[in-house]
């Protein structure tokens, strides 16, 4: 028995998306019952739905090498700016400091002709702390300035003025501002200027050294962001960046 089902039926069923040969192999309706059609049109969908995932991974683009060398570069200059930040950081601290740690306070210096006790600046002390300074600051402004991160090179900018703004003070104890925006100490100059005048200028809480303490954490944080965003985008980013909107349209 047929049930009225003929050769005609199953061509019109087979042949818009699967060949004649499929059903030739499947040869009459006995096999159509057992479910023999049913597992044939199960296999060859799953084929398609693989072929298809297959070609979308294929298709997903690799890394670009050099855009991979310069996020690393990048991430790089970002770790760096950190550090110098940090440094410059610790530095301003110990200048600024009013306690009795600070580097300006006064020590028993005794005459050895008169034998009479005075209490003195150290200025070794002094100047060994002003030249770190100096030194850390030319580090970091150097990196912040030229920063491709404009945040960072605003508070550069920032940092730059603060020390303009102070430039006649600067030299009258020996600090000059050179063209390329550092900063150098003549020793001698220093340890011949009044110590107060120093003083004046580092230390205590609205001090030179305070709004270099500052824009150093304000950098630090910035560069620490950026080194972190460039790590992440190294890893991650760039794939969900290519792909983010095609899985949300829930292509993939």
């Amino acid at each position: 028995m047929n049930f009225g089902v003929n050769s005609n039926f199953f061509s019109s069923m087979l042949g818009g998306g699967i060949s004649s040969s499929l059903y030739s192999s499947l040869g009459d309706y006995a096999m159509i019952k057992n479910g023999s059609y049913g597992k044939l049109v199960k296999a060859y969908y799953a084929q398609m739905s693989d072929d298809k995932t297959t070609s979308k991974t294929s298709s997903r683009p690799k890394r670009n090498e050099e855009t991979k060398v310069k996020e690393e570069t990048d991430k790089k200059e970002y770790t760096e700016t950190k550090t110098k930040s940090a440094s410059l950081k610790n530095s301003a601290s110990a200048l600024m400091d009013v306690g009795k740690k600070s580097v300006f306070t006064k020590t028993d210096v005794k005459d050895a002709e008169t034998g009479t006790t005075t209490q003195e600046y150290d200025t070794d002390k002094i100047y060994k702390a002003v030249k770190q300074f100096t030194s850390d600051y030319n580090a970091l402004i150097t990196d912040a300035l030229k920063s491709k991160n404009t945040s960072i090179a605003r508070k550069g900018t920032t940092l730059k003025g603060e020390m303009t703004a102070r430039k006649d003070m600067l030299e009258d104890i020996g600090i000059k501002i050179n063209s390329d925006n550092t900063l150098s100490i003549d020793e001698k100059a220093f340890k011949e200027a009044d110590m107060r005048d120093v003083k004046n200028l580092f230390n205590g809480s609205h001090s030179l050294s305070a709004k270099a303490y500052q824009k150093a954490i304000e950098i630090n944080n910035l560069s620490s962001s950026a080194a972190s965003s460039t790590s992440l985008y190294n890893s991650k980013a760039g794939y969900v960046a290519s792909y983010a909107g095609t899985l949300y349209n829930g292509s993939l």
